[in-house]
Parts: C-alpha cells; sequence; structure tokens
C-alpha cells in the first residue's frame, strides 16, 4: 500500500468516525470535515516525502566519502 493512499484511508476513516459519533451534519460540514481531513493527509505526506528527501541526502552524503 502507498503512503499516499495509507494517509488517504486513514483520512477517510477519520472523516467516517466524526461523522458517526458527530451527528448528522449539514452537506457543508460533511464536505468540511473531508477538505480538513484531505489537508492533514496532504500535509503529513510532505512531511514524510521532506524526511525521505533528507534521509537520502544524508546517505549519499555518507556513500560520496
Amino acid at each position: 500500500m502507498t503512503k499516499t493512499l495509507k494517509f488517504t484511508s486513514l483520512s477517510a476513516a477519520a472523516l467516517l468516525s466524526a461523522s458517526l459519533l458527530g451527528g448528522c451534519a449539514t452537506d457543508q460540514e460533511a464536505r468540511d470535515m473531508a477538505q480538513a481531513a484531505m489537508d492533514a493527509a496532504n500535509g503529513a505526506q510532505a512531511c514524510c516525502e521532506a524526511n525521505e528527501d533528507r534521509i537520502n541526502r544524508m546517505y549519499q552524503k555518507i556513500m560520496s566519502k
């Protein structure tokens, strides 16, 4: 499972849980929650990619010595 798919799945699960626990939400509230979940997933993915890039640069620096 790819990282993006994992984050998207977690976000969808969080959205579903929030909607079930929060009672009936309006259509706009559901869209807002979905957007917030997607923004959180995108932020987490960007962080993960930045860490991976940093680790790869460190590895390349070590291997070039």
